[in-house]
């Protein structure tokens, strides 16, 4: 993802089916072509076997160097299609999009009281995997793999088509998506915004929210101090830790999305600390722009191609027999 919260292409590769042995193969390479040992990568993803077999067996998404998580709307789909209730496939998407462990908790016991064998379901998964409020910190604010599919939407129609033409359409597409991208941090650039937009609007919305709250200052040392929330009807009048030191709040969402809540920003202001300081750097524009600063080459036609000096042989040894091509040998 980028600090504007769209996906960006990173690696794509071509393989026959979605298996143990082709998931262990891509994991491998994109290690060795784009994490290059780097710290702290978090993938999300559905819950496909092979995937999870081949991620178990590589360094890079097992602590400490990164973790696994699971796409939301996986979960509540395999849930929905076991327990077969749609009011608890609803509860089960509120308790892993909750930041607060207290209403997790409150959610939790609402599915075991309708339903004793659909919290026993729920409750036999790693809640670090599929939780908001047990997350640890590493998501981002992203809870399904909803925005890599959109990706795939848009490759699905020449996913049909010989290898060479996929290649040369994910090319396209991908040098369109940089193009437009780098013409929209070119304008958040002129129009003097510190951030992208996405982490602007998120930071000027709890801006405006913060207005509301009342403070107790507690530490100076810490910065700490407790915000109260102005009661809305039913909702509000809820009170929240905050230590800016820790760059902590107890609703979550400071340490989800990396932008200083309402609750923190009202804080800062009682302590004269600068809110604007605290939000997190992969969302300047500066970093959005470096991060599409670079340019694909155009490709001539075939004609102009170097010659590869390689010859490309197939493998026997690896090829899977299935009872179809056994009886359809002369195909």
């Amino acid at each position: 993802m980028d600090g504007n919260q769209q996906v960006l292409p990173l690696a794509f590769a071509v393989v026959d089916e979605e298996t143990y042995p082709s998931w262990k193969w891509f994991l491998q390479q994109l290690s060795r072509h784009v994490i290059r040992g780097r710290r702290g990568m978090c993938l999300i993803s559905d819950r496909h076997a092979g995937l999870i077999k081949a991620i178990r067996e590589g360094p890079d998404f097992v602590s400490p160097h990164g973790v696994h998580r699971y796409c939301l709307r996986h979960v509540c789909s395999n849930f929905n299609s076991t327990i077969k209730n749609v009011v608890l496939k609803d509860l089960c998407w509120q308790a892993g999009s909750e930041y607060q462990l207290r209403k997790f908790n409150r959610i939790m016991d609402e599915i075991k009281k309708q339903d004793v064998k659909a919290f026993a379901y729920l409750d036999a998964i790693n809640k670090e995997k599929w939780t908001d409020s047990h997350y640890g910190g590493w998501r981002c604010g992203i809870l399904t793999t909803n925005m890599s599919e959109c990706i795939n939407g848009v490759l699905k129609g020449a996913r049909r088509l010989p290898v060479s033409a996929l290649v040369e359409i994910t090319l396209e597409r991908t040098v369109h998506y940089f193009h437009v991208r780098a013409m929209k941090g070119q304008e958040m650039l002129q129009n003097n915004q510190l951030w992208t937009d996405f982490a602007c609007k998120m930071f000027i919305s709890w801006q405006q929210k913060a207005v509301e709250h009342t403070v107790t200052k507690y530490s100076h040392a810490q910065q700490s101090a407790s915000v109260v929330t102005r009661r809305q009807g039913r909702h509000g009048m809820n009170t929240h830790v905050i230590k800016i030191a820790n760059r902590e709040c107890s609703c979550g969402k400071w340490n989800q999305f990396g932008i200083p809540c309402s609750h923190a920003q009202k804080v800062c202001g009682a302590y004269n600390i600068s809110a604007a300081s605290m939000v997190k750097d992969y969302y300047d524009v500066m970093a959005y722009n470096n991060t599409y600063s670079k340019h694909f080459e155009p490709v001539q036609s075939e004609d102009y191609w170097d010659d590869p000096n390689f010859q490309l042989v197939h493998d026997p040894t690896i090829r899977t027999v299935t009872s179809w091509s056994k009886s359809n040998t002369h195909s």
